[in-house]
């Protein structure tokens, strides 16, 4: 899951996101993923940048999105 990939486990408190990232003003909140739960379909996952954790819940609840796309690779294009 690609939204997973930019959590820091060693950052504890804050967006959870390493030192010097590029990205400004991120909200210390949960954000949707675009990963479905195979076991539950009407639930997906999120990542909280309050305190780096994955966890799953229903596609209804209210939550942010972040775009994230995997690492480009020249050859595809």
């Amino acid at each position: 899951m690609e939204l997973a990939s930019l959590i820091d486990p060693s950052v504890l408190t804050g967006a959870s996101l390493p030192s010097g990232h590029p990205f400004v003003g991120i909200q210390s909140a949960n954000f949707w993923s675009a990963t479905s739960d195979s076991e539950a379909a009407s639930n997906a996952f999120l990542v909280s940048f309050t305190d780096g954790s994955v966890s799953g819940g229903p596609k209804t609840d209210p939550l942010q999105f972040w775009c994230v796309r995997g690492g480009m690779n020249a050859k595809v294009y």
